[in-house]
């Protein structure tokens, strides 16, 4: 489910950053990158869905050594970037 939530939020970017702002990029970074300097979301917002992609990326595709603790303490922590950037695209 938290990988869905990501994915989610990285396809919303890439639609928003497409439709709007005419990006042609194909990563999902590169699409929340975009939104920070339009004023769709914020810096801090960015920087924290261009981790948590990141994050995804690992628990996806298994990408080396999954310390299940961060998993964890992301998960009672870390939540609420989503509803932040619920928020930000929501104006």
């Amino acid at each position: 489910m938290f990988e869905n939530a990501i994915q989610a939020c990285a396809d919303l970017a890439q639609h928003i950053a497409s439709r709007e702002f005419g990006f042609n990029g194909t990563t999902s970074k590169g699409a929340i990158r975009v939104l920070d300097p339009e004023g769709v979301i914020n810096g801090e917002t960015a920087d924290t869905l261009v981790a948590a992609i990141g994050f995804r990326n690992v628990l996806a595709h298994e990408y080396g050594h999954i310390e299940y603790n961060e998993v964890y303490e992301t998960l009672q922590t870390g939540l609420s970037v989503y509803d932040t950037y619920s928020q930000q695209i929501a104006q």
